[in-house]
């Protein structure tokens, strides 16, 4: 008995390259959803308008999501393309990981909605070689 603590043994080998974090004490966690979409439609403009959709989405659910949130836009892929990234808190500990996965795949759904709605595609260069008879996706 550690005074109803618990112990944590953990390779030296591991601890050296990973944090160890006590997330049945955490009473929020944050979680991510990634949508790679063309970069020549990604302005301001249309970021805010994602922004106020999920804004709405998570006022739906205040027991379930923390109302503060980002999305990041800083990864370019090439050809033309960008990351966005959603970060979003969820107001429980992350020792509740069922229902932290369907809270993360309902926010993730409605990123995607939000994104679709204001006009983010994915498009795929095709490439037709000359020497070639037929087209290959690069």
């Amino acid at each position: 008995d550690h005074f109803g603590e618990l112990r944590v043994v953990q390779n030296s080998s591991v601890r050296a390259i990973e944090p160890l974090v006590n997330l049945s004490r955490s009473k929020s966690h944050w979680v991510t959803c990634d949508y790679l979409v063309d970069a020549r439609l990604v302005t301001e403009e249309f970021l805010e308008k994602v922004k106020a959709d999920l804004a709405l989405f998570l006022k739906k659910d205040p027991e379930t999501y923390q109302q503060e949130f980002r999305i990041d836009s800083y990864e370019f892929v090439p050809p033309e393309k960008i990351k966005l990234t959603l970060m979003l808190t969820m107001r429980f500990s992350f020792e509740h990981l069922n229902r932290s996965r369907i809270a993360q795949s309902k926010a993730g759904i409605a990123f995607a909605q939000a994104l679709h709605k204001h006009g983010a595609k994915y498009s795929t260069v095709i490439d037709f070689p000359e020497h070639v008879g037929s087209m290959m996706v690069k």
